[in-house]
């Protein structure tokens, strides 16, 4: 009887240490998944503010060979970089408002400077 019961014990006590143990493990898959969807979100933005920029880029060289105004085009660079300003604080704001508050230890940015360090570090450590 006493072989029965230290048995059911253990039995029990591996049942709590598998339960356990897959918790722990399924929280640092969870944690690594989704450290790892923040660094390719961020690329992801990146990679379409680039596109935007140089698209930017190629109106003001038609506009240079269109031969309008100098102030035209500083104009119209001055309106495209508050715009762009805007966006890329707009997507970070809206990206980090996103995020689950249980993961917002993870996030360790707040604007788009300090996203774009982030993933510069991120991918230096990659490396």
């Amino acid at each position: 009887m006493e072989n029965a019961f230290l048995l059911l014990i253990t039995f029990i006590c591996g049942i709590l240490f598998n339960v356990f143990w897959g918790y722990l493990l399924g929280l640092g898959y969870g944690s690594m998944a989704f450290k790892q969807s923040v660094r390719d979100s961020l690329i992801l933005l990146a990679k379409n503010v680039q596109s935007a920029n140089e698209i930017h880029h190629l109106k003001y060289l038609s506009y240079e060979m269109l031969n309008r105004d100098q102030k035209y085009i500083d104009f119209q660079r001055q309106v495209d970089a508050n715009e762009m300003k805007s966006l890329k604080n707009t997507l970070i704001r809206n990206y980090i408002n996103t995020i689950p508050p249980k993961y917002n230890d993870i996030v360790k940015f707040y604007d788009w400077e300090s996203a774009m360090e982030y993933l510069n570090k991120e991918l230096q450590r990659e490396k």
